[in-house]
């Protein structure tokens, strides 16, 4: 859940909805492109001796189907915007 109570002007909640329908949309655009295939993740960590090390994950290496994973992840995260946006309309006609 969001919080604004540090968002006291206008302007200012106007420009947080801006950036989480952008990334809403952008979310949604890729959301739209399922079934996915061949679907890979990049981590990038810190080792041992602190120097950063990309690590790709695959689906064959998982006990789970990632392509599905990743369109839940972002349904969840399409919908937790949606409701970031609700509030923050909300919190803007209380001001």
């Amino acid at each position: 859940m969001m919080h604004f109570n540090s968002l006291s002007s206008t302007n200012a909640v106007l420009l947080e909805i801006q950036k989480i329908v952008r990334k809403r949309d952008l979310l949604l655009e890729i959301y739209q492109q399922t079934p996915y295939r061949n679907v890979s993740i990049l981590l990038s960590v810190t080792g041992k001796n602190d120097y950063e090390e990309l690590i790709w994950i695959t689906n064959d290496m998982l006990p789970f189907h990632l392509p599905n994973e990743i369109a839940n992840i972002l349904e969840d995260s399409i919908d937790q915007y949606n409701k970031d946006i609700a509030s923050l309309n909300q919190h803007l006609k209380n001001l």
